[in-house]
């Protein structure tokens, strides 16, 4: 499902919603316009720019295996969206503690990694469940079909034990997540006015971006490295959800037909949606050419 794929396949997707119910774009917990909003978003890229850990290579398999619960099981965005979040939060937390107690025994650091990747389907189904009930209190999902659909043994660990100790590994840090958050925001504050797609078409090409920008991030930023010189200030712009938010943003612009040759609208979206990302508006064009690029729509 996330190989890649067209912009006519993206945008065919879309229009087989059109005529569905409006009442759309309620996806997160984190999109709400509370005051000082982007205080969150700038203390997740310094957390997110800190670590030497790169969780791109596993992502993209993270992803398929999400999808495909939460598509099967017919989960919500927020819950989707929240586990990758999660799960990639839990990578990074695992790989720390691997490194300190590697010091002592530095060939335990692969074996750890070893043992913890085979087992990676389960602490999927674990925070599927974790998250769920984050999301929704009163949520009690088919963990035995999750198994199964995760292709998880009935020998291992039980669930909850996993469950236990992934809240553990987390310090029972858990928020729903920011990118689906900040990409919600901004459909409402900048797409949505426009009137050139309703809410099911813009969430549906939405959703499918940001699947693909997770899976595929690798490659997406890979060709920006050249045209930002400074490694730090690289690990910054690649950790800021805001502004993959709003490339997403300016990619949808450029995905429906209506808006996709429009200077007068890009330059009506882009300079406003560049001062909420806090980055200049020729970034958030780089970024979403590098997604083109990425979904075969590369110029």
């Amino acid at each position: 499902m996330l190989a890649r794929s067209s912009i006519v396949g993206l945008v065919e997707l879309a229009r087989l919603f059109a005529s569905m119910d409006n009442n759309a774009l309620s996806l997160s917990n984190e999109s709400g316009f509370q005051s000082d909003w982007k205080s969150i978003y700038h203390r997740d890229a310094l957390l997110w720019a800190s670590h030497e850990y790169e969780t791109d290579a596993i992502m993209k398999p993270l992803v398929e295996l999400v999808f495909h619960l939460t598509r099967q099981f017919k989960l919500s965005p927020a819950i989707e969206f929240t586990t990758i979040d999660t799960l990639e939060l839990l990578l990074v937390r695992v790989f720390q503690s691997w490194m300190k107690s590697s010091q002592a025994a530095p060939d335990s650091l692969d074996r750890q990694k070893d043992i913890f990747l085979r087992q990676l389907p389960m602490y999927v189904v674990a925070v599927v469940d974790i998250v769920a009930k984050y999301i929704n209190l009163g949520m009690k999902l088919d963990l035995v079909g999750l198994k199964r659909a995760a292709k998880v043994s009935d020998s291992g660990p039980n669930i909850l034990t996993v469950e236990f100790e992934v809240i553990k590994i987390l310090d029972s840090e858990l928020r729903s997540s920011l990118l689906l958050g900040a990409f919600e925001r901004f459909s409402k504050e900048y797409l949505l006015p426009l009137n050139v797609a309703n809410n099911e078409t813009i969430e549906t090409i939405g959703i499918r971006l940001l699947r693909l920008v997770i899976a595929e991030r690798v490659h997406i930023y890979e060709s920006l490295k050249t045209s930002i010189k400074d490694r730090e200030c690289f690990r910054r712009f690649k950790s800021n959800k805001l502004i993959l938010a709003g490339a997403i943003i300016v990619t949808i612009l450029y995905l429906i037909p209506a808006t996709r040759h429009s200077k007068a609208i890009l330059n009506k979206v882009i300079e406003p949606l560049a001062y909420d990302c806090c980055v200049q508006a020729t970034n958030l064009i780089y970024l979403r050419d590098a997604v083109l690029r990425v979904i075969g729509g590369g110029r």
